[in-house]
């Protein structure tokens, strides 16, 4: 006998209540109901057992990568301790994999590093906690219910990696010459979708400002709550850095035409749909960033671009071809990694950087406040700040 989940129940009484919500709306009690939601359920959701994989689940070079860049700004920003702010932290392999490739290369950093971490979900934090215990890393690691409390005199270091991408979206369709609003309402008792007039002016706005032409049919999303999102952390900071690590385009290129369905996307045990409205409260639900406005917004608040570039140019830029093993090393039992493993552990390295891959579809922005734009190490490969 079949039992409605009770998300669903949920969104239903929600509906029943108003008549309608946004599609905003929806994804945010799909992800983020305090008991029913995708991320705040215990629930496998990062790995082999979960729905889909970050970069710090393919390899821990991707930390080292990052430790890398955080000890050259350790050394512009001169402030001791150097506070790390990670929102959103997941299994907090990349926390780990920054405090021991520190540890082990930079003892300096090591010594400066205070990590603070801010996580919504109490399961996510229960597995952070337990996997940090068991590195040893407890004492160089807190946990804050907010950015600002992670911040020493407000300045440091925020870091996320794959975060702004689940932020709930407005879903808009071009129909007539005119922009409509898509809304979730019930139709003989299922949940389906409804064209209407915009919701909100501040969405009318933006969506009037958008260059190109579009079709009829064209369908899309708009992430206020990325834009709110970095203000926020801009007011914050007197002095430091932003690193945003997620999948997206500047704005030109996420509005193009060739995109007239949008980029949103949906996982549930690592395949992939663009039904949100299957699997609710058991699958992710995400959309490809609009760095652009990322960019505008921080600007608002006193952020500046330092750079902004491919994954693979990035981790290039900090070193990765270190991290890559001759196929002729000694085996294991004489110290080495031996051929095998060498070989397996530059093809897990390549998924990183390959274009077309996660080489390609992750961008790294990084905004800075309180300085002169620095030179990092991150974009010296290639910095696309420009078609921001």
């Amino acid at each position: 006998m079949y039992t409605e989940p009770s998300i669903v129940s949920e969104l239903k009484r929600r509906i029943k209540e108003r008549g309608r919500i946004t599609f905003e709306e929806f994804m945010d009690m799909a992800l983020y109901h305090p008991e029913y939601g995708y991320y705040t359920s215990k629930k496998a959701r990062i790995g082999k057992e979960g729905d889909y994989y970050t970069s710090s689940d393919v390899h821990r070079v991707f930390g080292v990568c990052i430790m890398r860049q955080i000890e050259e700004m350790n050394l512009i920003l001169s402030h001791s301790p150097l506070n790390v702010v990670e929102v959103g932290a997941g299994k907090g392999l990349l926390c780990a994999d920054i405090l021991l490739s520190a540890k082990e290369k930079s003892p300096t950093l090591f010594n400066d590093l205070k990590y603070f971490i801010v996580e919504k979900s109490p399961d996510f934090i229960e597995r952070q906690k337990r996997h940090i215990e068991e590195l040893g890393l407890m004492d160089k690691v807190s946990w804050v219910p907010e950015i600002k409390e992670g911040l020493s005199e407000n300045i440091g270091i925020v870091l996320s990696n794959e975060l702004i991408d689940a932020f709930p979206v407005h879903k808009v369709r071009y129909s007539n010459g005119l922009w409509n609003e898509i809304y979730v309402t019930l139709e003989n008792g299922i949940l389906t979708e409804k064209e209407d007039s915009i919701s909100d002016q501040r969405l009318t706005d933006f969506l009037t400002g958008l260059e190109g032409s579009f079709d009829d049919g064209y369908t899309t999303e708009v992430n206020f709550k990325a834009i709110d999102w970095i203000k926020d952390v801009g007011k914050s900071l007197q002095k430091g850095f932003i690193i945003t690590i997620d999948y997206g385009y500047p704005r030109k290129e996420l509005y193009s035409a060739e995109r007239n369905r949008g980029t949103l996307m949906c996982y549930f045990k690592h395949q992939a749909s663009e039904d949100p409205y299957l699997n609710i409260g058991e699958q992710d639900i995400t959309t490809h960033i609009d760095f652009t406005s990322l960019a505008e917004a921080g600007k608002s608040a006193g952020l500046e671009v330092a750079g902004f570039t491919d994954q693979s140019y990035f981790l290039m830029g900090c070193g990765i071809e270190e991290e890559f093993q001759p196929l002729s090393a000694p085996p294991l039992d004489k110290g080495g990694a031996g051929g095998g493993e060498a070989f397996i552990n530059n093809i897990t390295l390549k998924k990183l950087l390959l274009p077309g891959g996660m080489g390609s579809i992750f961008k790294v922005l990084i905004q800075h406040k309180g300085m002169e734009r620095p030179r990092l190490r991150g974009f010296s490969f290639r910095d696309m700040a420009k078609y921001l």
